[in-house]
């Protein structure tokens, strides 16, 4: 009973903090927007900037989508291998349904519901289990990135930049701890994967933060938006880290995301509709895109039953 009780509470505390910080994010933003004395020359420039995208570019931007997924499929149909084989057309249609689940979840925690809904009874909690070292192992190379991007560029807490160092040596500790953990951690034990397929996840799961990175790379010269890329992907390092431990959902995240962008980037540009216009259409692209994908191959599913 009480074990309930504090898992409740922890979940309304993290609805809670999500809500909070969507709030503060977007009255930032409305008066960032409202009371911007150039609020009508950005925005012709904005509509200017985007005649001008061309056909070639966008498709770039969804390939980048599709690879960013790709990357996802694939530690799937990993995790699964030594279990229950799938293909790869299966995990990936998997790993989008997943995001139709995750796009109104806090923490997008409904992606564990939405990719065991195409395993066999029996297999799904462990699928659950699976899927929380690849989450895991996403969430150690967003930590050692971002903990390096935090001296270059944080403009608020100065202090975390010395404590996340630290947590990224626990969170390691704990991914390649051998097994046999005693107390509340005993339950890893039987949730144990071997060493070489945590190796596996943390590369693809490099690979899918690189992809994260060239989306924005390709977005920000899309738009024509003039920062160097070293700036940019120093940034990009704080704020894949701040996004990875606030609970949101996707649609408080594209608030936050966009504070987060301006934040971050104003000091190099200081056309805030532009940053925000940025934030969106990655967020269109990686978020809502795949969760309206999803959410049709999800129907598609349920019919065939």
């Amino acid at each position: 009973m009480k074990e309930v009780l504090i898992n409740r509470l922890r979940s309304w505390g993290n609805k809670s903090i999500g809500l909070i910080l969507f709030v503060v994010c977007l009255v930032a933003i409305y008066n960032k927007v409202a009371h911007n004395e150039n609020l009508n020359q950005y925005s012709a420039d904005i509509k200017i900037q985007f005649e001008k995208v061309t056909f070639f570019e966008w498709s770039v931007l969804l390939f980048l989508f599709l690879l960013n997924y790709l990357m996802e499929a694939i530690k799937w149909q990993k995790l699964l291998a030594s279990w229950n084989p799938i293909s790869f057309f299966k995990s990936y249609k998997s790993v989008l349904i997943g995001q139709a689940f995750a796009f109104f979840t806090p923490a997008r925690s409904g992606d564990y519901v939405g990719r065991i809904l195409l395993l066999p009874p029996g297999s799904k909690i462990k699928g659950v289990a699976q899927l929380a070292w690849s989450s895991y192992a996403q969430l150690i190379i967003t930590i050692s990135i971002g903990s390096i991007t935090l001296f270059f560029n944080l403009p608020f807490f100065p202090w975390i930049k010395w404590f996340m160092p630290l947590g990224l040596v626990a969170a390691l500790l704990v991914y390649f701890h051998p097994g046999q953990f005693k107390g509340w951690l005993n339950k890893i034990n039987k949730l144990q994967i071997e060493n070489k397929l945590k190796l596996n996840l943390l590369l693809l799961s490099f690979f899918k933060y690189v992809v994260f990175v060239l989306q924005y790379t390709w977005a920000v010269k899309m738009l024509n938006i003039p920062i160097a890329n070293i700036d940019l992907w120093i940034a990009l390092g704080v704020l894949f880290l701040l996004l990875s431990i606030i609970p949101s959902i996707s649609l408080t995240d594209l608030v936050i995301r966009g504070q987060f962008i301006v934040v971050l980037l104003e000091p190099y540009y200081n056309n805030s509709l532009m940053l925000i216009c940025l934030s969106t259409i990655i967020w269109a692209v990686n978020f809502l895109l795949p969760a309206l994908i999803g959410a049709f191959l999800l129907i598609n599913f349920r019919i065939k039953q």
